[in-house]
């Protein structure tokens, strides 16, 4: 939405003041100028990160201090990049010790042989409903315990195909889902009732209801993975006989109970904490791995969370409470005394389903200015923080399945198909919003490996203004304009999608 002409001589104070640059003889310049900027760029020879507003050039509230203002190139660019965004600030040498540039933390110790916590579900008992009913088509997914609530959505979706799909599902962890399709070995490629694995059956707009797959076993359809199989095995790539397909971006986060004092962390905490139990003095008040809900190296969320702090994900200090469910169990279940040193590992959709009991610490990473939230402060869901680039946990969702002469099982073609093209099914696509994770065509960065460096993206498809219109409390920023169709939209933003003005 183009914003009002401002007065000439509001526009040149509001420059004299912000800027600090210019005395009163050079003001009277300025007022007599008939056109100071045209676009940004002419304003750079001021400093201070001016943008060309009326013809003037006038401070912005981009930050913070020593900020990269360009075109982001490197990594470090895009972790720096000047923005609006809420930025908290970490100080690794108050909090930390490490004062010195380049500094690092102290080498990680192998953590003791911490008590498990209690089992995720018991056994299944033999009088649970089956997981696969006759007559009825249903897709076998196994693998990541962070993507249930994004299963649950998308089965609403399944429901409407032609024909109609349901999803059974056994929450194994992303690595084991990998598994269940790449090895050789067939009988590994089963699902089977597994003592502390919950097992559910999604159908439309119900209730997820708890399942047996027997003792047997049932092949497996869809492996589901929050990291690249080769995170879980060097060896796991796609072939000629199992096919990835990438599906949305979803966050990773370091939570906290909303009670805690702390807002915010970074990298080198992370080494600090579950790399060497917090027994650090800075690590406080994080100081008690029996605070730390964490995972297991089998889980995606643990792979990845590892690549940002530096800890090999087998080597993780704390209590493994086997499922993302149990981590946000025991958040919510800490003592008010002590819900100051506890934290735990979520994905966002879980995270963010509980914000009212929750808190999503801000992250700051190596060679970082600050501390981002995922989205652009603690009280928004917009991602603008994953999708630009300042927050740097996440990556795609990957579905694996076999494939024979290039082409999935109908049951798995249901569900990994849908993310084949670049323009997603409109009720797909509310879904994923829904679901707290970033559909592709909303993102402005990209990565192709775990935790890899980032690169400039720009969709086949965008989708960034409905995405920021569509999420919960969300409002699409005053630049996109709407539309009914290409007439609509000016030069630079030709393309009608979903009600709004895009590049393409």
């Amino acid at each position: 939405m183009q914003k009002a002409p401002i007065p000439r001589w509001r526009v040149v104070l509001a420059s004299v003041v912000g800027l600090g640059l210019f005395g009163g003889a050079c003001s009277v310049l300025l007022d007599r100028s008939e056109q100071q900027c045209s676009v940004d760029t002419d304003c750079v020879k001021f400093g201070g990160r001016p943008h060309c507003q009326a013809g003037v050039c006038v401070a912005s509230s981009l930050g913070p201090d020593g900020c990269f203002f360009g075109t982001p190139a490197t990594n470090d660019d895009f972790l720096n990049q000047c923005s609006t965004s809420k930025c908290e600030t970490f100080d690794n040498c108050a909090r930390l010790g490490l004062c010195t540039a380049g500094a690092q933390p102290p080498p990680a110790l192998a953590p003791p042989g911490l008590d498990a916590g209690p089992p995720v579900d018991a056994p299944p008992p033999p009088t649970l409903p089956p997981c696969i009913v006759a007559g009825k088509n249903t897709v076998v997914v196994t693998g990541s315990t962070a993507l249930q609530p994004f299963l649950g959505v998308v089965a609403s979706v399944l429901a409407s195909n032609s024909p109609p799909y349901q999803v059974a599902y056994q929450s194994s962890g992303s690595c084991n889902g990998v598994e269940n399709i790449f090895n050789a070995d067939a009988n590994r490629r089963l699902v089977k009732d597994v003592p502390n694995r919950t097992n559910l059956l999604f159908e439309a707009n119900k209730t997820p209801v708890a399942c047996s797959f027997g003792t047997v076993g049932v092949a497996v359809d869809v492996g589901i993975s929050d990291v690249f199989a080769k995170s879980c095995n060097p060896a796991y790539l796609p072939n000629d006989r199992i096919a990835e397909y990438v599906g949305p971006v979803q966050p990773m986060t370091f939570t906290v109970p909303a009670t805690s004092a702390e807002t915010a962390m970074s990298a080198e905490l992370g080494r600090f904490m579950f790399g060497r139990g917090g027994q650090d003095p800075g690590a406080a008040p994080f100081s008690d791995p029996l605070l730390y809900s964490v995972r297991n190296s089998s889980s995606g969320t643990q792979q990845m969370m590892a690549r940002a702090v530096g800890v090999n994900a087998a080597q993780w200090w704390g209590v493994d409470r086997g499922g993302s469910t149990r981590v946000r169990d025991s958040l919510l279940a800490v003592a008010p005394a002590r819900a100051n040193g506890a934290i735990g590992i979520l994905s966002t959709d879980f995270a963010d389903a509980e914000r009212a009991r929750l808190r999503i610490l801000a992250f700051k990473d190596k060679n970082q200015l600050c501390a981002y939230y995922p989205d652009s402060s603690q009280f928004t869901r917009d991602k603008l923080n994953v999708r630009d680039g300042h927050y740097s946990i996440w990556g795609p969702v990957h579905l694996y399945a076999a494939i024979t002469d290039g082409l999935p099982n109908p049951a798995a073609a249901a569900l990994v198909t849908r993310f084949t093209v670049a323009r997603l099914d409109l009720p797909l696509l509310d879904s994923i919003i829904k679901s707290g994770l970033v559909p592709q065509c909303a993102m402005k960065v990209q990565r192709t490996e775990e935790m890899g460096p980032l690169s400039a993206y720009s969709p086949p498809f965008q989708c960034g203004c409905y995405f920021e219109a569509t999420v919960p409390s969300g409002a699409a920023p005053a630049e996109c304009k709407t539309c009914n169709g290409p007439a609509d939209c000016p030069a630079g933003k030709p393309a009608c999608n979903l009600g709004y003005c895009e590049e393409k």
